[in-house]
């Protein structure tokens, strides 16, 4: 079984990447918001993904589907998604068109409108999320995710990522998720070394 994949990108589609790895080239299932994520990598970049295998039966035969993940938090988070009666991988994995987070404090809360408005989610199965999993999403929400990114510190490490904090927090976006937002921008090309570089880069992605 695959727990992990490592290799260099290819071409990313809205639903797939393709990652080329020891002279094969594998087509890795991605939400939307993981592809929209690895559409702006250049086609080459190494990319490392976790990985949920998935058989899907078409007819007689069953088709080996690999389902990737940016981060342990972000595949953990799916695994608990497939508890909702219904929804299955495919329905889940699409419906993870937010950041993590987000999507646990909407169950948290019971916000079904947020909910709604997710790719695949229509009024039923927003009702179906939250009653399989209200009280369960502690792990995954505010710091969880930052925490989960797999960077040496979840923490600005320069007086313009802290400076960036500070503006986005004063934009109204929450301190969890702007910092995630930082984490995820220190592997630019080139690197930004500026408070407005690296504000106009997180919204830019968002």
């Amino acid at each position: 079984m695959i727990c992990r994949i490592r290799g260099n990108l290819v071409a990313v589609g809205p639903e797939t990447v393709e990652l080329a790895v020891g002279g094969l080239v594998y087509e890795v299932t991605v939400s939307p918001a993981t592809a929209e994520h690895l559409a702006e990598r250049e086609v080459g970049a190494v990319v490392e993904l976790h990985v949920y295998n998935f058989l899907q039966i078409d007819g007689n035969r069953g088709l080996p589907v690999l389902m990737g993940f940016e981060t342990p938090a972000h595949l953990r988070f799916f695994e608990r998604l497939l508890d909702v009666p219904r929804l299955g991988p495919r329905g889940a994995l699409r419906s993870m068109n937010v950041p993590v987070a987000t999507y646990a404090r909407a169950i948290e809360i019971g916000d079904t409108k947020l909910l709604r408005s997710l790719p695949g989610v229509g009024p039923q199965k927003a009702k179906d999320i939250v009653a399989s999993l209200q009280g369960k999403m502690g792990p995954f929400v505010d710091v969880a995710e930052v925490e989960s990114i797999g960077r040496p510190a979840a923490k600005p490490e320069s007086d313009a990522e802290n400076e960036a904090l500070a503006i986005l927090e004063t934009l109204g976006v929450g301190r969890a998720d702007a910092l995630r937002s930082i984490l995820a921008l220190r592997d630019h090309d080139p690197p930004l070394t500026t408070a407005d570089e690296i504000v106009k880069a997180v919204f830019r992605r968002s």
